[in-house]
């Protein structure tokens, strides 16, 4: 809270006249966050060549998830819903509509390759991507 009311020169006090806790705060950065991978997705699934899509993307992935300032926001995220229910839940719920996403992308590849992946295989492929973008944070 200190440092988003040094950043927009506010008092800490002052942000609860736009956000009702702490656990909103959150909970805007995580659905903003979820937005863009959703359009993402949706983005690469419309492509003419979504592996070519993808693959394109993945700089940017990797980029994004290489900038310290967001990626340590996004671990300090992962730290509080280690230590709240409510945060836990909010992380939660969007990690599944992500992977939800990111598996439609995946079963969009593999049709296009002659391929018919059972659910648990196109599930184990977007945890495996999930980890590895997941990751590039924590070394950020």
């Amino acid at each position: 809270m200190a440092e988003i009311a040094r950043t927009f020169g506010m008092s800490a006090g002052h942000i609860y006249n736009f956000f009702a806790s702490k656990e909103a705060i959150i909970e805007a950065i995580v659905a903003r966050d979820l937005e863009y991978l959703l359009a993402l997705t949706a983005e690469l699934r419309a492509a003419c060549d979504v592996r070519e899509a993808m693959v394109a993307r993945a700089v940017d992935g990797i980029r994004d998830n290489l900038d310290p300032l967001a990626a340590g926001l996004k671990v300090e995220i992962v730290a509080e819903a280690a230590r709240n229910p409510q945060v836990a839940e909010i992380v939660r719920r969007a990690d599944e509509a992500c992977r939800a996403s990111l598996i439609e992308t995946l079963r969009h590849v593999r049709t296009k390759d002659g391929r018919a992946d059972d659910e648990a295989h196109l599930a184990m492929l977007a945890e495996a991507l999930a980890a590895m973008f997941d990751g590039l944070l924590v070394r950020a």
